[in-house]
């Protein structure tokens, strides 16, 4: 659904893409202030669930047809996981191999 709003009603895109995933984990509420402070400082990462590959396949898979006709025409892809305040993710798909692409909302999707 969020997918279908970010592309208001364009058609997918075709042709070569690279996709940059930004996972977001939200910090537990049970962390002590050690623990905080290292995530802080970039020392302590999110190594539990969700899977990284289990969420960006989950995601590619959804937005096919959508977004770009296939996930297979992703040659390009990018993913990070990182702790924050609230869980989120955010997903950006562009246009491979032109500049143009990249410059234009028809060959750009960002879906929050």
């Amino acid at each position: 659904m969020l997918a279908a709003t970010a592309m208001r009603g364009l058609a997918p895109l075709i042709g070569p893409l690279e996709a940059t995933f930004s996972i977001s984990v939200a910090i537990p509420k049970s962390f002590t202030g050690e623990k905080r402070k290292r995530i802080e400082e970039g020392k302590l990462f999110p190594t539990s669930k969700p899977d990284i590959d289990n969420v960006v396949k989950l995601l590619c898979d959804a937005m096919n047809g959508v977004v770009y006709g296939d996930d297979m025409q992703i040659v390009d892809l990018y993913v990070s996981k990182a702790y924050a305040d609230a869980g989120s993710t955010t997903v950006m798909v562009s246009m491979k191999g032109t500049n143009d692409g990249h410059n234009r909302p028809e060959g750009r999707r960002q879906v929050d």
